[in-house]
């Protein structure tokens, strides 16, 4: 017998590279779980059967075997909402980097009830049907929203078509959690830190519902390395010299050529490893000229291996992004915060400074005098936060957030929620919301009106129009597509 298939939908939104990440990390560590439970029936299976090719009578009673896993994600905003909203979110990129001190002010002002209600009374009419169209397509047995813009309206999706499928949150702010990322009417919430389960239940929200799994990172920071002498000789680095790796998240962002400016013009004696990202100018400038720099460097672009150049370092500078932060603590390596995020990574600046696991440092005087300390032989602030981050640090978290999501998938033995009678009725229920919008909108958007009148105008127009209506299936699809 074939094992069932579950069907796990993440609703997630590129603002920021974090949401996708942390949606790929907590997949990967499904499909490691799920791999390994596959391992385990078969070897079961095969250790109940006897010689000569029978199955003994423990074989033929033995359990089926374990479910697989179908696994979508779904730039919701990208790819079902409807303009202006999805032309809107594109905004925070350009907002951080050209303007952070608008952002932060507009996450503050907005981090409060009344703001939240009011902006979901603005965008649910542009985003809901969209959702409809997602769920119908996707068919999930759970969904999991890794971004606070999605909560509320999934709920009120939910609730409308009373779909019984079990949603949760996964939380992607450490400390600073706005206020949308809890919408009652969630079934599980999952949060990363003490702090944020502490601003759940001071929401008054059920306190059973809410699981301190921690922050998920990508499931290769549990791997076991090479040692750090071999991956810094895999690297090309010189023995002995402390190493400094300098990230600025998937976009080379956060000050990274001033930092290396100001370390090569104070002659610390370091070597530098520098990560630039999707920034392929930065990386370019730095390849030209790194020859001129009085500091040995190594330049990387995009890499899929952070696992061993943290391992490879003595100390991170980095800008206050919670993957890099807790990715860091996994591999016990000192932060310096070379900037941040106003409003929703100030909570993350504190994150490290409190629980004394690095330091904040947005000019080069500070950064470099706290490279001073850290890289200085023996440096007892060094072995102090090597003890911190080891304490803080939750490596496997993608594996605990996996089995938390997993164990809210409905028995095996239940029937799927979409093949069932009652989710035929809902299905049909929506395909006629969705026909209804489709309808509502092509009245919305009535033809051109030819420039001439007169009786031959008026016979090729009404022509026109037969036409059209006879290919109503082209203007249904793309109706479609703006609902």
């Amino acid at each position: 017998m074939n094992a069932k298939q579950r069907t796990i939908l993440f609703l997630i939104a590129d603002t920021g590279a974090g949401h996708r990440s942390a949606a790929n990390a907590i997949t990967n560590a499904i499909r490691i779980i799920s791999q390994k439970e596959q391992e385990e029936w078969l070897a079961h299976a095969s250790s109940a059967q006897t010689g000569g090719g029978t199955v003994s009578t423990a074989a033929q009673e033995a359990s089926e075997p374990p479910p697989t896993y179908r696994i979508e994600i779904v730039d919701v905003f990208e790819e079902y909402s409807r303009f202006p909203l999805r032309e809107a979110v594109k905004l925070y990129g350009p907002t951080i980097r050209y303007n952070p001190r608008l952002f932060g002010e507009v996450f503050h002002i907005s981090n409060r009830e009344g703001p939240v209600i009011a902006g979901q009374f603005l965008t649910t009419p542009l985003i809901l049907n969209g959702l409809l169209r997602l769920f119908k397509a996707v068919q999930p047995d759970i969904i999991v929203s890794i971004h606070p813009l999605l909560n509320h309206v999934t709920v009120r999706a939910l609730r409308e078509f009373d779909l019984r499928i079990p949603f949760l949150t996964v939380v992607t702010d450490l400390v600073t959690v706005h206020y949308s990322w809890f919408a009652e009417g969630v079934d599980g919430y999952i949060v990363p830190t003490e702090q944020a389960k502490e601003l759940y239940l001071k929401r008054g929200l059920d306190p059973r519902r809410v699981h301190l799994l921690g922050m998920p990172i990508d499931p290769k920071f549990t791997l076991p390395l090479a040692s750090k002498e071999e991956l810094q000789r895999k690297f090309g680095l010189q023995p002995g010299l402390p190493v400094v790796l300098l990230v600025g998240g998937g976009d080379g962002a956060g000050g990274l050529q001033t930092a290396v400016r100001a370390i090569s013009h104070a002659r610390l004696p370091v070597q530098l490893m520098v990560v630039t990202g999707r920034n392929k100018r930065l990386f370019a400038h730095l390849q030209r000229t790194k020859s001129h720099l009085e500091v040995p460097i190594t330049i990387f672009g995009f890499v899929q291996n952070m696992p061993e150049l943290m391992r490879a370092a003595d100390v991170i500078v980095t800008k206050a992004g919670p993957g890099t932060i807790c990715e860091a603590l996994s591999c016990e390596l000192p932060i310096i915060l070379s900037g941040y995020v106003p409003g929703q990574e100030e909570g993350n600046v504190t994150f490290v400074t409190k629980n004394d696991v690095g330091v904040l440092a947005m000019d080069p005087p500070t950064l470099i005098d706290a490279l001073r300390r850290l890289t200085k032989p023996g440096s007892p602030e060094l072995r102090r936060q090597l003890e911190n981050a080891k304490r803080l640090s939750r490596p496997r978290a993608s594996f605990n957030i996996a089995n938390g999501i997993l164990s809210y998938l409905p028995d095996r033995s239940e029937q799927n929620v979409w093949q069932s009678a009652r989710g035929q009725r809902r299905q049909r229920m929506m395909s006629g919301r969705l026909r209804s919008a489709i309808r509502i909108h092509r009245l919305r958007t009535p033809l051109r009106k030819p420039l001439l009148r007169g009786p031959l105008v008026r016979r090729l127009t009404s022509s026109r129009t037969r036409d059209i209506s006879d290919k109503g299936g082209d203007l249904t699809h793309r109706a479609d597509r703006n609902l």
